[in-house]
């Protein structure tokens, strides 16, 4: 397993970005692109996110991840998919544990954080698993985790 990341993203992987989250349905989408973005998911929505890497394993997309929020010296990374059909092969820790090396490159950068939810149990022990811990609990609407990881 070779995974390797590209800014931004190109129409056709945009496309099969929202074939794979619009047959996976709203729950999906939401679970890995947050309520702000409204279900279906489509070219437009998606050619408007700032900072999204394209993740690839060898020369195949297979998924994104996005730099949501830098300030000083943390980021808050969201939008981190894997095409669900590659799921439990080891490729979302692999990408994310890739990922944050690539982050942490940046000496100023000290930590990391993401948002997951607690009903998304699978995401939050990878998340777990790389060190992440949490950080913060939002309890409405829906229960949700601020993990961070520190350098």
């Amino acid at each position: 397993m070779t995974v390797r990341f590209e800014k931004g993203i190109n129409k056709d992987n945009a496309l099969l970005l929202c074939e794979w989250s619009n047959k996976e349905g709203k729950a999906f989408q939401e679970q890995w692109m947050g309520s702000r973005i409204s279900y279906p998911l489509n070219y437009d929505k998606i050619k408007e996110l700032e900072n999204i890497f394209s993740i690839f394993d060898k020369e195949k997309f297979i998924g994104v991840v996005q730099e949501v929020c830098i300030d000083k010296d943390k980021i808050h990374i969201g939008r981190f998919v894997i095409d669900p059909r590659k799921t439990g092969l080891g490729l979302g820790i692999e990408a994310l544990r890739e990922f944050m090396a690539f982050i942490f490159k940046d000496e100023a950068i000290k930590s990391i954080s993401l948002t997951v939810f607690d009903f998304n149990q699978k995401a939050k022990k990878l998340y777990e698993k790389l060190g992440f811990e949490i950080d913060e609990i939002i309890e409405t609407p829906k229960l949700k985790y601020i993990m961070r990881k520190y350098r």
